[in-house]
């Protein structure tokens, strides 16, 4: 099971499933957050929960609630799951409109990596991104990631940002 990470900032825990009112308001009923700009119902909100445990139960690692450490303010969720089931790692965030802007996705981002790199030794992470999200990639760049090619993921034109682990 994932441990708590975090930043001078941040604090990253495990998901829970009492969790689902805050991340159904900060996250997945705002169109502006979500991955594909469409609102999601509690119930739906519910499924997408599910499936981020279940990610966790299955490889021992996946997404984590984003608290702010000084408040406990819920901030979204973030963490490492497999690219739509398959062998590639990628990093994902998803924070609410009272992180933007404040250097709190890239703090995240690095420390994922870190933990990718570090604690879970793999060898490469991947990220997906929009092409006109501007925001996303210079947080990506931030991160040590790089624009590797274009593709189609989640149903939709990504880019694919990439980053291989340090030498030992």
């Amino acid at each position: 099971m994932p441990h708590e990470l975090g930043t001078d900032r941040v604090r990253l825990r495990p998901l829970r499933r009492d969790d689902l009112d805050d991340l159904h308001a900060v996250v997945l009923s705002d169109q502006d957050v979500t991955w594909d700009g469409r609102a999601r119902s509690l119930d739906e909100s519910r499924e997408a929960l599910e499936r981020k445990l279940g990610h966790v139960e299955a490889h021992g690692f996946g997404f984590l609630a984003a608290e702010e450490r000084d408040t406990g303010a819920f901030l979204g969720y973030a963490g490492l799951q497999h690219l739509e089931e398959g062998p590639d790692v990628e990093l994902g965030y998803y924070l609410g409109r009272r992180a933007w802007g404040r250097g709190l996705a890239t703090e995240i981002a690095r420390e994922l990596m870190r933990h990718a790199f570090v604690d879970l030794r793999l060898q490469r992470v991947v990220a997906v991104v929009r092409p006109e999200n501007d925001a996303s990639k210079r947080v990506l760049a931030k991160a040590g990631l790089h624009h590797e090619h274009d593709a189609h993921h989640y149903g939709e034109d990504v880019e694919v940002w990439a980053a291989s682990a340090p030498p030992a």
